[in-house]
Formats: C-alpha cells, structure tokens, sequence
C-alpha cells in the first residue's frame, strides 16, 4: 500500500557533542559532556552536562516547536517551584538542523527495568499528583490525539486520512467510537503522553524522583490518559507484569465504559499518526495500522 504522505522526515543519530557545541556557540554556555543517560537511543536520549559553576544538568533535542516548547518550559519551571519532580527547564534553543534543544535540571534516581509492587504503586500515585496542576494554565493544549477542532480530526487527515481506503476507514471508526462527533478531553490535569517507566526516576525505596522526557510538550487533559500506555505502548508491555498493571487498573476503572473506549481509540490512531510523521519504514505504519484496525474492530 502507498504511504506518500507530505510530512515525512527522517530522524538523524543523537550526537550530542554537536548539540553541545553549537549551543554554547550561540550562548556562551560554556556546557562539558561529562556523561549519557542509562537509556541511550534514538534522536532525543539524554546526554548529560556540566556547568561552569558545578551545575549539572542533562541536554536532549526534539522535533516539538520551539514556542511549544518554550510554553513547556514555563509550565514545568512552575511546577518544579511547587514542589513537583520534574526537571526545570533551564534553555531552550532550536538548533541549525531543525531541531530544538532543551537544556534541564538534572533529577536523582534511577530508571529500573521493570515495575515490582512498590514502584507500580509510586508509579500510578505519581500521576495522581498531577491532577488540576494546570488550572492556571488555560493556554496549555489538549494531548495531540484530541485535536481542538469543529469537526473532523485535523492533523490525522492529513495522515492517516492519506493511506487510502484503510486510513480513510480507520477515521471513520474512530468516528462512531465517539458516538458520531469528535470526542473533546476535558480536565485541567497534566498529562505525560509517554509515561512509562523509561521515563521515571526512582530513589532507592522505590518512590518517584523524577518524571522526565517532557519533549512531546506538555499537555493538558485527563491524568488517566497517560496511564493507557502501560497497555498499549511497547515500553510499557515490556516492562509492567500482569500483577501491577492491576494497580493501574484501579485507577482506569474510574472512566466511563465510553470515555476508556474513546481513549484506546485515540491513543492508537495517534501511534499510526506519529509513524506517519516520523518517517517510519512503510512496514512499521503497516504494523501500527494493523494494530489500530484491531483495537478498534
């Protein structure tokens, strides 16, 4: 099937000497490499920095806008003065390639392999913490996967819109899960649409020191939602046990039969829109696209 879709790009190895160097070109940093993070991989793993007076800090890129991002930063900024571990952002920069570059506090702890009892449930109360964070934060947008549009699904048009029959289909079908009009999330929660044990510190007793990888943007909505990637996302499957994802069940079992299904919906259709967007080999978004057809019958 044919996949000529007009936002294709190709993402490029992480080389973060050259990141380094060009941001302490342009801003008289002054930043060292002194190290890379335990999960290296990818165009926007964490490599970590030194300041010049001690400071350290871990540096990542992403294709996320530099306005998006910068909004990120000043959310995320007010939040950790709050209390909340997650990493202030300290420069953000769009870089020669495209790329915007994001220079943030370095969090203790440590990423594990995979969720026992104790960090399930840090995991999951963690989320909690996030509830009715961004009421003062209006501004802040709706995860991807729930365009603000009259009608219609906006950016996933011009995606997944544009594999054919198929990706016309899946639209539609996405279209009766929503009951005929374009499910709107609601909440003033913030929501980490990657949230999964990659990217979460631990401290030595298993509670959460830091939530990082904020580089999709931060996003405002249903804490819920991000809970969906444990089942869904391929991190996640890999690294949660039957037994504690039923800690995660828990609080999914709090959302409507309908809002659980619309949120399945949308979580997957926007996967086969990221592959679409990432440039993905034509055997992946057949993979994804497969996937999407089956979760929503």
């Amino acid at each position: 099937m044919s996949h000529r879709v007009e936002f294709r790009f190709s993402e490029n190895p992480w080389a973060p000497t050259a990141v380094i160097e060009e941001v302490n070109a342009r801003t008289g940093s002054g930043l060292v490499l002194t190290g890379l993070a335990d999960q290296v991989g990818g165009s926007s793993s964490a490599a970590f920095v030194e300041w010049a007076d001690g400071r350290e800090s871990a540096i990542t890129r992403t294709r996320t806008p530099l306005a998006v991002m910068r909004q990120t930063a000043g959310v995320l900024n007010d939040l950790r003065r709050q209390g909340l571990p997650v990493p202030a952002h300290q420069l953000v920069l769009e870089l020669s390639d495209g790329y915007v570059a994001v220079v943030q506090e370095r969090l203790p702890g440590r990423h594990v392999d995979s969720l026992n009892s104790t960090t399930a449930a840090a995991f999951v109360a963690m989320n909690e913490r996030f509830a009715g964070v961004l009421r003062d934060h209006p501004q802040v947008p709706r995860p991807r996967a729930f365009p603000d549009v009259t009608l219609g699904y906006g950016a996933f048009e011009h995606t997944v819109g544009h594999l054919g029959e198929r990706g016309r289909r899946l639209l539609g079908r996405l279209l009766e899960v929503d009951g005929g009009r374009p499910f709107r999330m609601q909440g003033d929660d913030l929501v980490h649409t990657d949230y999964t044990p990659g990217n979460v510190l631990f401290d030595d007793a298993g509670n959460v020191s830091g939530v990082v990888d904020w580089n999709a943007g931060a996003v405002r909505g249903d804490r819920h939602y991000a809970l969906l990637g444990l089942h869904w996302g391929s991190i996640g499957r890999r690294t949660v046990g039957a037994e504690e994802v039923k800690q995660v069940e828990e609080k999914l079992a709090q959302l409507s039969p309908a809002t659980r299904r619309s949120y399945e919906a949308h979580w997957m259709v926007d996967q086969v829109h990221e592959s679409i967007l990432k440039g993905f080999q034509p055997e992946r978004i057949e993979a994804d696209l497969a996937r999407a057809e089956k979760t929503l019958g």
